[in-house]
């Protein structure tokens, strides 16, 4: 009995994880004493080891199978780890395009704002240049008009110079006269 707990002990710990090896024992001391059914080592007969023959194979069948399921599982992964990587890459190429759009479009926008800047410093240029003309038009025609005014001032003052140069002249005239008059009259009496 020993040997087939001990057979069955380190083929269980072959095929799987053991995590209490104490329980292991009990669980294959229990399994072995259900299949053989109490005998004594002495008198272990055909039918046992072709019990223990059944047990053997079933338990390597079971391991057998178990390797085939993480087998399956490791190809599970294998293809969802593919796909989480073709995912991956889809996802960048789906970036890196965004990110290039972004780019072209930022550049456009850019450029649209630089020849609207252009435009705006050309409107200006001209506005500048429109408002100089209307200035130098307003100055030549300002400086027209204050000759024009001051011709006419010159010659209201010559014309005026002129009277009182007139007046003045006739004025002494006169005097000299009257006084040559009294001159007169008081030498002749």
């Amino acid at each position: 009995m020993r040997e087939i707990i001990g057979l069955l002990e380190t083929e269980l710990e072959h095929a799987f994880e053991v995590k209490d090896k104490r329980a292991l024992h009990r669980y294959v001391t229990i399994l072995a004493d259900r299949i053989v059914g109490r005998q004594e080592p002495g008198a272990q007969s055909a039918g046992t080891e072709t019990r223990l023959g059944e047990v053997r194979g079933d338990i390597k069948l079971i391991a057998e199978r178990m390797e085939q399921g993480f087998a399956r599982m490791d190809e599970r992964f294998a293809a969802m780890d593919k796909r989480f990587e073709d995912m991956r890459t889809h996802m960048d190429k789906r970036f890196e395009n965004a990110q290039a759009q972004m780019d072209r479009r930022f550049e456009e926008t850019l450029k649209q704002m630089d020849r609207r800047f252009e435009h705006v410093d050309k409107r200006f240029e001209e506005m500048q240049t429109q408002a100089d003309k209307r200035f130098e038009e307003m100055h030549t025609q300002a400086d027209k008009r204050f000759e024009q005014t001051q011709a006419q001032v010159d010659r209201r003052f010559e014309e005026t110079s002129k009277g009182y140069n007139t007046l003045v002249a006739a004025s002494t005239t006169f005097f000299v006269v009257l006084a040559a008059m009294m001159t007169l009259l008081r030498i002749f009496g």
